[in-house]
């Protein structure tokens, strides 16, 4: 374990905030009963996690509220310093903080023990680029029903939620507890089943992807095309394929960028700079 850390700190990040936001859980719940502990709340998490996220956004748009208190608020750094981040690295809340893509790495982690080559490669390349968009139906479904006042229907059937209500004692929908446990499930087969195909607010930050100041570049003069890169990324994208990767399923996890992925050195890096002629391979 000491070794695995020591090579992904992506894994230490994730493993950190799903402990501190486990310990949060299990605050809110001390809270009820007056043992809380100091300076520790799960409300921060709530305004990312896989569906709040949105739900957040678009209250935080229709409040209202004077935008000048809207901006000053939690709620508004929140969302702002979120926005500013992908913007500029693309979404790496969803390949660092998102406690919910860290349930479904770990789980990877034993998927890729039992299915060694085979992992994440179960779903046919042409089902998976069309299933990219179900997310995009999550994403409108999202703020349809957050705009009809439906939230408790996204509350029961968040799967995050459900993973909170373990801790926190909150009734728990059966829903709820049924897609997490199907989620995890399909994880030990496919590595981030809920961010390629449900996620709302994954949907919502890969957007950002074709405008982000810092992107995965490939010089193609010295690729080998070995497609390791591919291999690496959990998220399916062919990056031996673009120039520029700037596919909306990118998580910014960097993974690609492992010294021990890509066997050419600065064949791929995460980078600001211009390339010349740029012929980005965008991928829809």
């Amino acid at each position: 374990m000491k070794k695995i850390l020591k090579h992904n700190k992506r894994l230490l990040i994730q493993i950190t905030v799903l402990l501190v936001v486990i310990v949060s859980s299990i605050n809110h719940y001390l809270i009820s009963i007056n043992k809380s502990i100091p300076w520790i709340s799960e409300s921060i998490f709530h305004y990312i996690c896989p569906t709040c996220g949105v739900t957040s956004i678009y209250q935080f748009i229709a409040s209202p509220t004077l935008w000048v208190e809207k901006i000053k608020s939690i709620l508004g750094i929140i969302i702002g310093v979120s926005i500013i981040l992908t913007l500029i690295f693309g979404p790496v809340i969803c390949g660092f903080i998102c406690p919910f893509g860290a349930i479904q790495d770990l789980t990877a982690r034993v998927g890729k023990k039992i299915f060694k080559d085979k992992y994440n490669h179960f779903i046919k390349k042409e089902l998976d680029n069309k299933l990219k968009f179900t997310r995009y139906l999550s994403l409108i479904l999202a703020i349809i029903l957050t705009a009809t006042s439906s939230v408790m229907i996204l509350e029961a059937i968040n799967p995050y939620h459900a993973f909170l209500g373990i801790f926190n004692k909150k009734p728990i929908s059966l829903v709820g507890v049924f897609i997490l446990f199907l989620v995890i499930l399909i994880s030990l087969f496919v590595q981030r089943p809920w961010c390629k195909y449900l996620c709302p607010y994954g949907a919502f930050l890969g957007i950002f992807n074709k405008f982000k100041v810092f992107r995965v570049i490939r010089e193609k003069e010295s690729c080998l095309n070995c497609k390791r890169c591919d291999k690496e990324c959990p998220m399916g994208i062919e990056i031996h394929e673009s120039e520029a990767v700037r596919d909306i399923r990118c998580i910014s996890c960097l993974d690609c960028l492992d010294k021990n992925i890509c066997p050419k050195s600065n064949t791929i890096e995460f980078t600001s700079k211009d390339i010349e002629s740029e012929q980005v391979n965008i991928e829809y």
